[in-house]
């Protein structure tokens, strides 16, 4: 009998190329898209649009003190397009849909680098499909209509609590904690169990920076010869034995005892006619604990910096709430929660001017292509009445459309709709805060007075 499928022991040697061809770009930047303190300030749009400008497939040096080569930078929206709605020439598989590097051997956590690998959105062809259409049911219409009115009364309780404060971290008091709870209805986690959530998020949003924080200090505690403590590593290490953990116990005894909930679907969910492998059931828990909520936690608090920075639009939307569906998908638009996704090349290709070699690692950048003026008129305008804002990539585009977008929106129109009925006057009341981070927006602190 075969083994079960393990992407990530399958592709944990390979090596990428190098470019094979001449830039077709002469462009030279001092940005550095692998720097993760550069994405605190928000998304760097004007070096987006520099490059879009000069250099719309760029390519970027590799990470530093990595094993791999650099890839290409795509900030079009009309080149993105073509590599994510052509699977078999742009992998999603061979390189990972979402990891920038594999990084060195030494450097992979024990745990985390599997499970970041060993999930559905590093899939190509009928394995996607296939595990795809177990999720498919719990996003349906139906399904979505039933969960909005819970959704619904959440939304009224959140809201009910942070009133008689007058001010709060929205991030904190609400758009934390709503996609949390919607996202444990659909995986049907007890409610006693949800709150540890919300911590696992904060420390996977940091995971990145915390690895690259303790390089550096290893780097200067032996120029120094000084001994680097370990105490954030053993934390964060801590916290992701728990997570696991957690995950493991409660796939397996949905495996044992199903119940109608995504967990027990994921569980019981088969690969090339296996139960999903230990890595599997590990990366199913990751993806669902991070893309899950995530992105509308995210978006949830954008659209209150949006609205604080444009009251005409506000006073708009007050004034004209059918037009709420729009200021979705402006707002969807203007944040892009999630900030790019990889591609590997499959065989000898093309990408606007540029020629490219199988093997060539792709980055494709939402954040840039949904401001490209070549689509959107005057792209860094918040505008709820424009007419093509659903043309944004924010949740990708062909196989790998985010399979959660209906809940995502109902999500934000009903949170929308409310607050802007008890709150009109919501906005930010000081800084925000957001994490180190280049894969997703991650706003940590939101505060606002209502």
């Amino acid at each position: 009998m075969s083994k079960p499928v393990s992407i990530s022991n399958e592709i944990a040697d390979t090596k990428f190329s190098e470019k094979q061809y001449a830039v077709a770009y002469d462009f030279k930047t001092p940005i550095n898209l692998t720097d993760l303190d550069l994405f605190t300030k928000g998304q760097p749009h004007k070096e987006f649009r520099e490059m879009r400008e000069q250099a719309p497939i760029f390519w970027h040096p590799p990470i530093a003190n990595d094993v791999e080569p650099g890839f290409w930078s795509l900030t079009s929206h009309a080149d993105i397009l073509k590599v994510s709605s052509d699977p078999k020439t742009f992998s999603s598989q061979i390189g990972t849909g979402t990891m920038m590097t594999l990084g060195r051997e030494d450097r992979r956590h024990p745990k985390l680098w599997r499970s970041a690998i060993d999930h559905m959105l590093n899939l190509d062809g009928d394995l996607h499909i296939n595990l795809r259409r177990e999720h498919m049911p719990f996003f349906k219409p139906n399904y979505v209509s039933d969960l909005r009115i819970k959704v619904s009364a959440k939304v009224t309780a959140l809201l009910d609590a942070m009133e008689p404060k007058g001010e709060c971290n929205f991030v904190h008091d609400f758009a934390q904690q709503l996609p949390i709870y919607t996202l444990s209805e659909i995986l049907g986690i007890p409610e006693a169990d949800r709150p540890k959530l919300v911590t696992w998020m904060e420390f996977l949003e940091l995971a990145q920076y915390i690895q690259v924080d303790q390089m550096k200090k290893e780097k200067d505690a032996e120029a120094s010869n000084e001994t680097v403590s370990t105490e954030m590593i053993d934390m964060f290490n801590n916290m992701i034995d728990e997570m696991f953990e957690y995950g493991r116990a409660i796939l397996n005894s949905k495996r044992k005892n199903p119940e109608d909930d995504l967990l027990s679907a994921i569980a019981n969910a088969e690969l090339e006619g296996q139960q999903l492998s230990p890595e599997f059931l590990d990366g199913s828990w990751l993806l669902i604990i991070f893309a899950g909520n995530d992105t509308t936690r995210n978006t949830l608090s954008g659209a209150i910096k949006l609205l604080t920075e444009n009251p005409d639009q506000r006073q708009k939307l007050i004034d004209q709430p059918e037009l709420m569906p729009n200021f979705l998908q402006e707002c969807i638009r203007m944040i892009s929660p999630v900030m790019h996704m990889r591609r590997t090349t499959t065989c000898e290709t093309q990408v606007g001017d540029q020629l490219m070699g199988p093997g060539e690692k792709i980055v494709m950048w939402y954040g840039a292509a949904n401001r490209d003026p070549a689509i959107f008129t005057n792209p860094d305008m918040f505008n709820i009445e424009r007419e093509n804002a659903d043309k944004h990539l924010a949740f990708g585009i062909g196989r790998h459309t985010c399979v959660g977008k209906p809940v995502a929106l109902m999500q934000l129109e009903e949170s929308y709709m409310q607050i802007l009925k008890r709150f009109p006057e919501i906005h930010m009341h000081g800084e925000w805060k957001v994490a180190p981070n280049n894969f997703v927006h991650a706003i940590q602190e939101m505060p606002v007075k209502f």
